[in-house]
């Protein structure tokens, strides 16, 4: 997999599951078993907020021809997706989270092989 087409599909999701979680908060924080109250949906439109950011931040540097430019892109991927891992994992083993929570779990850990994948491949798997 090229750098491009990653930071392509980690875009596509970013931007979808912050659309989601900005407009219906409350659902969403419902399916990961926790009551939609006023300060977590505030908390959710937050998130969703960086995730629609990093989403473009992903979308406009697939497009990046130099590999530092791309590299600066895929550092904050594999950092943020590795953060999330661990604070999903966590959520979970205090019981905070519902199961629900496990395809969050796939999801982190499926992106960050993949930023992790494209790091070490670096340039001559940019296009």
């Amino acid at each position: 997999m090229t750098a491009k087409t990653f930071l392509t599909i980690s875009s596509i999701f970013a931007i979808l599951y912050g659309l989601g979680f900005l407009w219906f908060p409350g659902p969403s924080i419902a399916i990961y078993g926790t009551e939609p109250e006023p300060h977590l949906i505030l908390i959710m439109r937050y998130f969703a907020s960086t995730l629609l950011a990093f989403g473009v931040l992903t979308w406009f540097g697939k497009d990046f021809r130099e590999w530092d430019a791309v590299r600066a892109v895929l550092i904050p991927v594999t950092i943020l997706n590795a953060l999330g891992l661990l604070v999903t994992l966590w959520g979970m083993v205090e019981g905070l989270l519902s199961s629900m929570a496990w395809s969050s779990v796939i999801l982190y850990a499926v992106f960050l092989a993949g930023a992790v994948y494209c790091l070490s491949a670096g340039a001559r798997k940019l296009a």
